[in-house]
């Protein structure tokens, strides 16, 4: 076990004392097997290992804000693990406790990228900054203590619209900021927020990032109205797909979108595509009785929802027109069904695509393995 995981393991005991840890699964020769619908819990894929080069880790899994009554689904969130270095995609609700569940400190992710601004995406944004400042304080990490540097190590990616909502959690983190630095716990010790954290803005499309280990792409996907309302263009309210190249391989992550030619073309022979899926046949008995039919604009949500995200069939259209090795399905709408159902999905992407497709599930791994 690796020191990184040993405090994070330490962490974990401290905060979250409580929780039950989920039971790995040890058949790894069928990956939906965990679609076992008689389980209280989710269970993790345990084929990944320490030294895999690149893996992915489904932290949260829930599509929309939501939540999921079961307990099963925290919202979406994911984690690119590459040579030991951790990325973050999005930053639900429940994502500091996924961290932790997988044996990670908060503060051990340094880059991260929003792909869009909706609530299910960044509602932990503040809670992760949080943890990461006084906890990377709190265990010595070397980065938190050193006061002699002044640049900013922990960075935000995302739409211009992210620095809006940074600037919020700032706020909301100086506040215990001040507090702690002032009196007996940090007694001066603490490097302050704005030493820490910083948000970097995605103004356009293109090569968004590179430091040597990773390469970042974006492009503009359809989760928004095309073309884009006047007024959230003036707000940069922009939605983004990524893709990181690694030196393992490529995996894509489609944010939340409806069927989009950006996507398909980041995505061409990608290792994975991790995507979003949404089921809307599903959604509609899932509400039964409290959902779209009492909504005050039904037509527009069933707009949204049916042109705006990604059907199981669309997401197997798209992949096999890209090409990719790997469907991974993320932010799943509805998440809070039988498992039974989920086969269903499966099933209906592979009408389209012949390639191996994997029902995602909180703390699902998957590891691409150099050649």
């Amino acid at each position: 076990m690796t020191i990184e995981k040993t405090i994070g393991k330490l962490f974990a005991a401290t905060l979250l004392c409580c929780i039950a840890a989920f039971e790995p699964v040890a058949n790894a020769a069928d990956p939906n097997a965990n679609l076992d619908p008689n389980r209280d819990q989710p269970m993790i894929n345990s084929t990944a290992s320490a030294q895999h080069a690149t893996t992915i880790t489904l932290l949260g899994t829930m599509g929309g804000p939501p939540e999921d009554p079961s307990g099963r689904r925290a919202q979406t969130a994911s984690l690119i693990t590459v040579n030991g270095v951790h990325y973050l995609i999005d930053a639900g609700g429940g994502v500091v406790r996924r961290l932790v569940k997988d044996g990670l400190s908060p503060y051990s992710v340094k880059k991260v990228f929003i792909t869009h601004n909706h609530l299910d995406h960044t509602a932990e944004l503040a809670e992760f900054m949080s943890s990461s400042w006084f906890n990377g304080w709190f265990f010595h990490d070397k980065n938190y203590m050193d006061k002699s540097t002044k640049k900013p190590f922990v960075e935000i990616y995302g739409p211009p619209d992210t620095a809006e909502l940074f600037d919020g959690a700032m706020k909301f983190l100086s506040v215990s900021a001040r507090i702690f630095q002032a009196d007996a716990t940090g007694a001066g010790t603490m490097k302050m927020p704005e030493e820490v954290f910083a948000v970097r803005t995605i103004e356009k499309p293109g090569k968004i990032f590179d430091d040597g280990n990773v390469k970042v792409t974006a492009v503009e996907n359809t989760h928004y109205s095309v073309p884009l309302p006047s007024g959230l263009a003036e707000n940069g309210d922009l939605t983004y797909a990524y893709r990181f190249d690694t030196p393992s391989g490529s995996v894509v992550f489609t944010g939340d979108s409806g069927p989009s030619a950006n996507i398909t073309k980041l995505a061409e022979g990608a290792d994975v595509l991790v995507s979003e899926v949404l089921d809307f046949n599903f959604l509609i008995k899932s509400w039964e009785g409290v959902g779209i039919t009492k909504a005050p604009n039904p037509d527009s949500i069933r707009f949204h929802m049916e042109h705006q995200h990604l059907s199981p069939e669309e997401v197997g259209k798209m992949a096999a027109k890209a090409h990719v090795k790997t469907v991974i399905l993320n932010h799943i709408v509805p998440g809070d069904v039988s498992p039974q159902f989920f086969v269903d999905y499966v099933a209906a992407v592979k009408k389209y695509y012949s390639g191996p497709v994997i029902m995602g599930q909180d703390l699902f791994q998957y590891s691409l393995i150099k050649q």
